[in-house]
């Protein structure tokens, strides 16, 4: 009997591990590093540029930059049927 409870326990702890892990993913997802926007949707030049004109925000960890998701989606402007600005 004893084994059953520490097999459910350890079940249990690799539940709320797995859960953590998901969680630490969804909060790093967020971000996402200025290599891969780089040549992508922009130029390093007008990154720097939007950064300057507070359009977008830069973090950074270890000398790496980020750019939140979110600011990044809010660049993007909607087109009329030909191709121009609405």
């Amino acid at each position: 009997m004893n084994k059953k409870l520490d097999k459910i326990e350890s079940l249990l702890l690799d539940l709320n591990h797995q859960d953590q892990k998901e969680k630490d993913s969804e909060f790093l997802s967020e971000y996402i590093p200025k290599a891969e926007v780089r040549g992508k949707l922009a130029s390093s030049s007008t990154l720097w540029k939007y950064e300057k004109q507070g359009r977008i925000t830069a973090y950074a960890i270890g000398g790496k930059r980020f750019y939140k998701k979110e600011d990044l989606e809010a660049l993007f402007v909607k087109l009329d049927k030909v191709g121009g600005l609405v």
